[in-house]
């Protein structure tokens, strides 16, 4: 796998990405102009390559991304993802949006990233946290499942914090992120229930059956949602994202991705893992700051994959 980079105002970044991906073992080529890029996306052909590169670079992100559409592009994010996306909504190849918050990149992200490029192994709450992590996991079928798993969620987060007040709080912002992803995942995702009213009782085959899954390292806390329909499109998301899309306006957008605004601001890290037909896997990161504003301030990233079956 060969990354090629082409971040000519961050040379600090560019920098520590050759750091990062030189110690994942990924070739890594730094460019110094857009030419630079175009000539080494046009060397390598048909092979896979990965290209890094500013949001604030639309230009030559738009023309890299129609002119080497076998290229996956990754977007690094100095400000915020909902004032970029409008300019990059149509960019098909680009897979994920990198954050960096006070000049820095969170190494862990990255060197993860890489990692999934490289075995193209994608789904999994477990790849994000370190080891020792305590997790815990429950199948949603019905709505008293769903009632009960919320409930044993936020005693969890509440157990992690010693009871603080400041934890009440973490406690009530990931119970609501966890509700609303669990009200994707039974009602937008699933056709049977698609056009059903969200709050009312449910029965689930087990063929339907969603699961949620969280975990805590120490420092990463994460929570996934995984539903057996594999429905959510990266373009759905970012539509959702969009910060030019009014609230009142998203009810009538006809996808599975009911909510992701309220969920994005609950979050620091949100992916998107994808198998067409046959799972869709939200995972969400989050690091529970000593203060709110701190954690608010933070930049979001957010990563869409497409499980391959051939791997």
């Amino acid at each position: 796998m060969k990354v090629v980079c082409f971040l000519p105002d961050s040379i600090a970044f560019q920098n520590k990405l050759g750091m990062l991906t030189r110690s994942a073992g990924v070739n890594f080529q730094p460019c110094t102009s857009e030419e630079e890029a175009k000539v080494f996306a046009a060397n390598e052909k048909k092979d896979r390559f990965f290209l890094f590169a500013e949001a604030k670079k639309i230009d030559f992100l738009k023309d890299f991304s129609s002119t080497y559409p076998e290229c996956r592009i990754v977007v690094i994010l100095q400000e915020s993802l909902q004032r970029v996306i409008p300019s990059l909504i149509d960019c098909s190849n680009i897979q994920c949006f990198v954050a960096t918050n006070n000049g820095e990149f969170d190494a862990r992200e990255l060197i993860m990233l890489l990692k999934k490029f490289e075995s193209k192994d994608y789904p999994g709450l477990e790849k994000h946290l370190n080891f020792p992590a305590i997790f815990k996991e429950k199948r949603i079928k019905s709505q008293n499942d769903k009632r009960e798993a919320i409930k044993i969620l936020e005693e969890f987060i509440l157990k992690i914090g010693g009871n603080s007040d400041r934890f009440d709080q973490y406690a009530q912002r990931v119970c609501d992120l966890a509700d609303e992803l669990l009200l994707n995942a039974v009602f937008d995702a699933n056709p049977r229930l698609k056009t059903a009213d969200r709050s009312a009782p449910f029965e689930l085959s087990d063929t339907e059956s969603v699961r949620i899954k969280w975990g805590f390292d120490g420092e990463v806390f994460g929570l996934s949602v995984a539903d057996p329909f594999g429905s959510l499109s990266k373009k759905t998301v970012m539509q959702y994202l969009d910060e030019n899309q009014k609230t009142e306006h998203i009810g009538k957008r006809d996808s599975g991705g009911l909510g992701i605004k309220l969920i994005f601001e609950r979050l620091h890290h949100y992916i998107v893992n994808v198998n067409p037909g046959k799972m869709t896997e939200i995972v969400c990161l989050m690091r529970f700051e000593k203060r709110f504003k701190d954690f608010d301030k933070r930049l979001r990233s957010f990563h869409y994959f497409k499980v391959e079956d051939s791997q």
